[in-house]
């Protein structure tokens, strides 16, 4: 009997999360040369952005429910196919409205991979490894769309946007028949039942109603409420704060979105060797909060503020490894994890929603960066609180052993 990890499918099966996540990264480096070869507005290139946040928001645990009754390998290959189709044919998009119809096909897409793949991982890893490779995959949000930030300035050197729509189309055809290849001997761990609407309600109400997912869930939430308001506006305030140019501001960005990896892989390592949950969550959130403190400090010292972006990042990525790691453990049932996968990310993509416009209206009312401070240090606070809940529950049985957590 093998006793050791696949570690060459896990890495795969990673891969087609950081192409995933390419399709994230792709947009705002060339908004600008959208915007003008369609004549699109401002407001209607934000939608551009936001697209993928709301068809999570939309269809999280629902795609979570449709992979666990059809199968995680089948929903995640379509996933790759739908992003396929969709930045292809956004390639060719003449009209706003056209490229908005292929983002919706291509967040779509997104969703259906990002939420099955962890599954795919879970019955595949050896127990001891599990909750390193759940923090490596964890890692696919950063390193994708830091990477496909870096490498689009060299693509576009060659051709325009629409190029390089087409260059990841062929990039993820070719493969999703490679993890097509790779990933055929991983057998659905539920029974074969295909789509039944009532069985699937059933399995949201479930999950939703129990304490671990929805406190996984909501913790979520503080994280991604704090993550994407402060990427997001990070460009405009070292722009407009410090004179930084576009690219160097969209380069500085991408550091920042970068080394939240070593927090996702040290918090694998940190649970590996027995760290509480719970704690790692709670120092995460009390960094962050006390980082965003430095971010919107009226300083005319820029590697103060930029030192409390790196340093909220690291810290902040504990807790995607944390609670993502988590969800096996802390599903009502094996056959619920990728719905269990799915409201999480449909919380975090609540936060998304929630927090960039609150910070914008909280800095357009008082004139000043330094209101992210106090609104962000309530956000963190919260996570911390909810730290401290999850600590009182216990992940449920697996094998008739329990989970260790």
């Amino acid at each position: 009997m093998n006793t050791k990890s696949p570690w060459g499918l896990i890495f795969i099966l990673f891969g087609a999360g950081i192409l995933s996540a390419f399709q994230v990264g792709k947009v705002p480096p060339v908004l600008s040369d959208m915007r003008a070869d369609l004549g699109i507005s401002l407001f209607d290139a934000g939608w551009l952005l936001s697209v993928f946040t709301f068809t999570g928001l939309l269809m999280g645990t629902f795609t979570g429910a449709v992979a666990d009754a059809v199968g995680h390998r089948r929903l995640m290959l379509a996933g790759l196919v739908l992003q396929a189709a969709g930045s292809l044919l956004g390639s060719f998009s003449l009209s706003y409205p056209g490229l908005l119809a292929t983002r919706i096909l291509e967040g779509t897409g997104f969703l259906a991979v990002i939420i099955s793949t962890p599954t795919l991982i879970f019955q595949v890893v050896k127990p001891r490894d599990l909750k390193l490779a759940l923090s490596i995959w964890t890692c696919y949000v950063p390193l994708g769309v830091s990477l496909m930030m870096v490498l689009l300035p060299v693509i576009l050197m060659g051709t325009d946007w629409r190029g390089a729509w087409q260059i990841n189309a062929v990039v993820l055809s070719a493969y999703t028949l490679l993890l097509s290849k790779k990933t055929a001997p991983i057998r659905f761990m539920n029974p074969s039942r295909g789509i039944r609407f009532k069985k699937i309600l059933e399995d949201m109400v479930t999950t939703l109603k129990s304490p671990g997912p929805l406190v996984l869930s909501l913790i979520f939430v503080t994280y991604a409420l704090q993550w994407l308001t402060v990427m997001g506006f990070l460009p405009t305030l070292i722009n407009e704060k410090y004179g930084f140019s576009k690219a160097e501001s969209s380069f500085l960005t991408a550091g920042m979105v970068f080394v939240n990896i070593f927090g996702n892989l040290a918090a694998g390592k940190l649970l590996e060797i027995g760290l509480a949950r719970f704690k790692l969550i709670a120092l995460a959130g009390v960094v962050m909060g006390t980082s965003a403190m430095v971010i919107y400090l009226d300083t005319p010292h820029f590697i103060i503020n930029y030192s409390g972006c790196l340093i909220f990042s690291i810290f902040g990525g504990l807790i995607p490894a944390c609670v993502l790691g988590a969800v096996p453990a802390y599903a009502p049932s094996e056959n619920r994890v990728a719905t269990t996968n799915g409201l999480v990310v449909q919380f975090g993509q609540l936060g998304q929603v929630i927090g960039p416009p609150v910070l914008a209206f909280l800095v357009s009312q008082t004139g000043s960066w330094t209101a992210g401070s106090w609104f962000l240090g309530c956000v963190a606070g919260l996570g911390v609180i909810l730290s401290f809940f999850l600590s009182r529950i216990h992940p449920r049985q697996r094998g008739g052993d329990r989970i260790r957590d």
